[in-house]
């Protein structure tokens, strides 16, 4: 048998032995046992690699702190998306752009849903699934002694030819995404990253000619645009659609001139090479809306300069360039792709600036250089080397890249959730506390004078798109964690005293006229939780809590939630320590009463005998609770008994995970122990319309597990919390069931009654990651605190040494964690190596007064 020439495409008996394994490792799943049960290592090691494989690099002090995501071959279980996006701090003006493996994704400007720049019809909740339309392609075409032309994808593509290609690869990293291949001894490679502060794209082509002889290449580049009306109704944009050719700037602008565009956009492409055509109408380059093997105008060998006005087929951005290489010769052309302003005199100022910054000579490599330069300048704000390389790739790398995303796109919605972004912002605090600062006040602006706050409002407060105005209780009770954890990480005050307005529900828009601090802002919240109760004293729900798919709770305003009150525990706590270190003695006092009151008023009306239950409906039916069919008992209410102290406080925490151990999978905990069918819609709402096992009705919500593991982490049972993660992380399973991308952490795992038990179906966006990042600090044990760092590790048994390095108000400081003894409890530390006496709860605080003149300190630590 020849040897196969393209390394891609496995080999057909290869790829038939590892089908098997894979329905072996799902049997397994389904019978409750690891998927990687009775597989050797090495048909683990081939499975988990199938797809794709890590290439990490370590610094000089052996931090793991730079990845890629190589993906190696064009067929994976489905796109393996990543995601490109502008790294800058301000609140607007933050461009991203996703490609998979083939150049299938997208690009938006501050909205996923409502702000896409090139072409994306997915409206679903996480909607980042790109349909055939949503992709960049990459035409060469070669004329031969025949007189026809040969054509082919510069970058391959699925079913086309791809056995004809060779070196085939896609690395995905941070900020970037490199594509790497070679056919007709042309080797190209693209390379793809957003710009740092402009809201663009840059596109790096690089042809090589691997032959003897000079050939003649005409590549043709070709996206269609996405700048559909926001929000979209019955008009159709195509009519008021059109494009101009900017020659002094070597571009083509594309427009959508719908006036009623609440969030316009106008794309462009632009070139530092001179481009042969272009094309802006689908008709004229695809050919008319009819089938062809190719695009008529690379069929053609040339473009029509075609303007979009009112194409049938949609707007497009394509360019002709003619290549000439002699043999052994390269030519790099680099193309700008991204949104600008309107009118003219704008864009033409806007795009003239891009050019001489990204286009002229060394333009492009500049900015490709600031672009790692910001990724490791925050990565490296805090990183770990610990035995388990999972963990170590994922604290100091993945997590943070897709939680910076998630900050900028929240969770990719239209609008901003309230409580997602206040998660979201939790997770950066240690690592790009700019945003959090620059953002917080105007997340705050959308809260009542009362202290409650809408669900959701658009970004863009100047348009008319309406913001969605339900009352989701917990929304405010988000502001306190997030608040404390900036101030404790950064030790920046002044953001208590930030004057800030409120929503106005009659204007339906912010009110600027009486304005009060973030501080009052965050106590307004907690209070009005507190304020607001109903049956045993519990919070009421308003439209959700968490888990907002139960809305069946309080169809008339009565229900009350289990959940939510102990949110209300865990918020007051946290801005009870901010209170009593500000000396502020009546707050102290109002949030010592909601703590008492609330987890008496927990442990009384919302313990089943045995679990914690969710709630009470309008009728005071018990929801979550063992007289319940379906869904008797809810995960996130029983780990928020770890998380808010009130299962500690009546004892009963070690009964708890007992009695919750039914509802524990290899994958992690489910989110409810028998998912709900119609015959539970009237009690319990639409999560009843949910198949059992997916989303919320009895998955595995990651965003659950997480808090289960931070619930385990605050009872000192660091071990236990880290072994909860990485039952949800990737290396727990298989890229064959999940389908995912392994440097991504899913937003959920379909649930075990499900019959695709153990697939992700949402990554890149999860609520779950700031979590992971927060249990994760606290199993590590280095915690900042408003005057200094707090050393309280509980970790592993087998990590008998571990090291940690965290950036904390411009000192570095290097923690050296040595555990041989197997245990958490303090023995010894030594600063710079002097030994440092430890405070009466085990713990060692390290206040940054005593370090101010250092540039960095050495930590050690003995367990």
């Amino acid at each position: 048998m020849a040897k196969r020439k393209a390394a891609h495409i496995p080999d057909p008996a290869d790829a038939a032995q590892m089908d098997k394994w894979a329905a072996k490792a799902r049997r397994n799943l389904h019978k409750g046992k690891s998927p990687r049960g009775g597989l050797t290592a090495e048909q683990i090691e081939k499975l988990t690699n199938r797809y794709s494989r890590f290439m990490d690099l370590r610094d000089d002090d052996g931090y793991l702190t730079m990845s890629e995501h190589v993906v190696t071959t064009l067929r994976t279980p489905r796109p393996f998306l990543h995601l490109l996006t502008s790294n800058h701090d301000n609140e607007f003006g933050i461009y991203g752009s996703f490609w998979d493996q083939t150049g299938l994704g997208f690009a938006c400007y501050d909205s996923v849903l409502a702000g896409a720049v090139t072409s994306h019809k997915d409206a679903s909740y996480v909607p980042t699934s790109p349909r055939s339309t949503d992709v960049r392609l990459f035409y060469l075409r070669e004329e031969t002694k025949a007189g026809d032309a040969d054509i082919w994808f510069m970058v391959p593509q699925i079913g086309r030819g791809e056995e004809e290609y060779s070196d085939v690869l896609c690395r995905q990293g941070l900020g970037y995404s490199v594509y790497e291949s070679q056919r007709n001894k042309i080797a190209t490679s693209l390379r793809v990253f957003v710009a740092v502060d402009d809201p663009c794209e840059v596109w790096t082509i690089t042809l090589t000619n691997t032959s003897r002889r000079k050939r003649t290449l005409k590549l043709f580049p070709k996206l269609n645009w996405g700048l559909e009306t926001h929000p979209g109704y019955y008009f159709d944009p195509r009519v008021c659609s059109e494009g101009v050719c900017e020659k002094d700037l070597n571009a083509i602008v594309a427009f959508n001139r719908d006036k009623s565009n609440n969030l316009p956009r106008t794309g462009f492409m632009m070139a530092d090479a001179k481009f042969a055509g272009f094309d802006l109408s689908n008709d004229a380059f695809d050919g008319g809306g009819y089938f062809r093997p190719w695009p008529a105008a690379v069929e053609a060998g040339k473009c029509t300069n075609s303007l979009g006005l009112q194409p049938y087929l949609g707007l497009c951005g394509a360019m002709q360039f003619n290549v000439t290489l002699a043999a052994g010769a390269s030519k790099t052309i680099n193309i700008v792709v991204g949104n600008c302003s309107e009118p003219r005199k704008d864009y033409a100022k806007q795009l003239a600036k891009l050019r001489k910054k990204l286009l002229a000579p060394g333009g492009a490599e500049k900015e490709f250089a600031r672009v790692c330069a910001s990724w490791g300048r925050m990565l490296s704000a805090a990183s770990v080397e610990c035995p388990d390389e999972e963990i170590n790739r994922a604290y100091n790398v993945w997590l943070k890249y897709q939680q910076r995303s998630t900050s900028r796109w929240i969770r990719a919605l239209d609008q901003v959730g309230y409580r997602d972004i206040l998660q979201d912002m939790l997770g950066i605090c240690n690592f790009d506390p700019d945003f959090v600062r620059n953002h917080l006040p105007r997340v705050l602006n959308y809260q009542l004078r009362d202290g409650r706050a809408i669900r959701q409002f658009f970004k863009y407060p100047d348009t008319k798109a309406p913001n969605d105005e339900r009352m989701y209780a917990d929304s405010p009770l988000w502001i306190a964690d997030t608040l404390v954890t900036y101030v404790e990480e950064t030790g920046d005050f002044s953001i208590l005293d930030v004057k800030v307005g409120y929503y106005d529900l009659d204007k339906h828009a912010r009110d600027e006229t009486h304005k009060e601090s973030v501080y009052v802002h965050a106590k307004k919240g907690i209070v009005n939780a507190y304020e607001t109760r109903g049956r045993h004293g519990l919070c009421l729900v308003g439209h959700g809590d968490w888990n907002d798919a139960v809305d069946g709770l309080a169809r008339e305003g009565k229900g009350v939630s289990v959940w939510l009150s102990m949110c209300l525990i865990f918020a007051a706590e946290r801005f009870r320590k901010l209170a009593a270190h500000l000396k502020d003695a009546a707050t102290v006092e109002k949030m010592d009463d909601v703590i008492r009151t609330m987890t008496r008023n927990v442990n009384k009306g919302g313990w089943d005998g045995d679990h914690y239950i969710f709630g009470y409906d309008d009728r005071g039916r018990p929801v979550g609770s063992k007289v319940n069919d379906e869904g008797a008992t809810h995960m996130a209410v029983n780990a928020w008994a770890w998380v808010s102290g009130v299962g500690a406080a009546a004892g009963r925490d070690d009964l708890l995970e007992k009695n919750i151990e039914h509802m524990h999978t290899v994958l992690g905990y489910i989110t409810l122990d028998k998912g709900y069918t119609a015959k539970s819609r009237e009690l319990v709402g639409r999560i009843a319309d949910m198949a059992a096992g997916q989303f919320e009705n009895a998955a595995i919500y990651t965003h659950a597990v997480s808090f289960a593991a931070y619930g385990l982490a605050r009872r000192g049972r660091g071990a236990d919390a880290i072994d909860e993660l990485k039952r949800a992380m990737p290396d727990n399973t298989l890229p064959d069931i999940t389908t995912a991308p392994t440097h991504q952490q899913s937003n959920f795992t379909v649930g075990r009654e499900h019959p695709e038990f153990g697939k992700n179906l949402y990554n890149n966006f999860s609520g779950s990651t700031a979590w992971f990042l927060k249990t994760m600090d606290a199993c590590f044990g280095v915690l900042a605190d408003f005057d200094g760092l707090r050393i309280a590790p509980s970790v592993p048994k087998a990590w008998k040494k571990y090291r940690l390095r965290k950036r904390f108000r411009g000192v570095e400081f290097h923690f050296d964690f040595q555990n041989a003894a197997g245990k958490s409890k303090l023995k010894s530390v030594e600063v710079n190596g002097k030994p440092v006496a430890l405070a009466a709860d085990g713990t060692c605080f390290l206040p940054i007064a005593d370090f101010k003149s250092k540039k960095k300190v050495t930590v050690r630590v003995v367990m």
